[in-house]
């Protein structure tokens, strides 16, 4: 409720709660991500009241405007390339029958909507198809968006990486996109140094005074001990910095990052 509250109060936002259907059944590939990741199909639901909808992961961070977007989409539905090697790679490898699983992947990290699309059908559809692939759904959503594509014969507009670009890259690249994405376990709340993300999660903390929980691997018993102990867990810096013990060079640059206001 406290975040709910501050998303209504703070920032101009509205929240629908969200649900996996009651026929998906449980599975570790749905809870490696949690179940929320699968709310992005409800993106198709929104194109009932909207004309263009963009979807955006979680652990992303927004440098641009990114209205113009929308005019370079010319098809109804904007995908950025993903790394890996083909679709396969999101169902671990395993086939799915009836679909060509060698061809490239789309990111689902980043995904622009617009109408005319059968929205009602795919809405339907992913969920079905969820519930029948929920044990080899290796990247979450991701395969069953990529599918997607395959079963109603629809062909995207390939976006610049730029608007998906993973936090690994050089300054130089990072410098240039409308969307950094720090993909994987490399994640900007325990592992990177983004200026504006400390920022921004700074201001939030002070809001609602939820520290980052989700660290992987989890910080070391001993370095969780010394947070606790000192006090130093109440404290942004040391909630964000990567843990001292296990990745004592990864924290000396941290501290030299923050110290500087280095912009990454």
């Amino acid at each position: 409720q406290t975040i709910k509250n501050i998303f209504t109060t703070h920032f101009s936002v509205t929240l629908v709660d969200f649900e996996l259907p009651s026929f998906i059944p449980p599975s570790p590939m749905i809870d490696k991500f949690t179940p929320a990741l699968f709310a992005r199909f409800e993106a198709f639901t929104l194109l009932q009241k909207y004309q263009n909808v963009i979807c955006l992961d979680s652990d992303i961070l927004v440098q641009k405007e990114l209205a113009g977007v929308l005019d370079e989409v010319t098809q109804p539905l904007g995908f950025t390339l993903d790394g890996c090697p083909n679709v396969s790679n999101c169902f671990a490898g395993n086939p799915v029958p009836g679909y060509d699983c060698s061809r490239p992947c789309m990111n689902a990290g980043f995904i622009v909507l617009k109408n005319p699309l059968p929205a009602a059908e795919i809405h339907a559809w992913l969920y079905q198809m969820l519930a029948k692939y929920a044990n080899i759904c290796y990247l979450g959503d991701q395969g069953l968006m990529n599918l997607m594509l395959q079963k109603f014969k629809l062909t995207p507009t390939v976006l610049s990486e730029l608007y998906n670009l993973p936090a690994s890259r050089p300054k130089r690249q990072l410098n240039k996109a409308y969307i950094i994405h720090s993909t994987g376990h490399r994640k900007f709340w325990y592992y990177y140094y983004y200026d504006e993300w400390y920022q921004s999660y700074a201001q939030w903390y002070a809001l609602s005074h939820q520290a980052v929980t989700v660290r992987v691997p989890p910080n070391t018993k001993g370095w969780n001990w010394l947070l606790q102990k000192t006090g130093w867990n109440q404290y942004v810096f040391f909630q964000l910095a990567p843990d001292a013990l296990r990745y004592p060079a990864k924290f000396l640059i941290f501290t030299l990052k923050r110290w500087l206001r280095i912009k990454y």
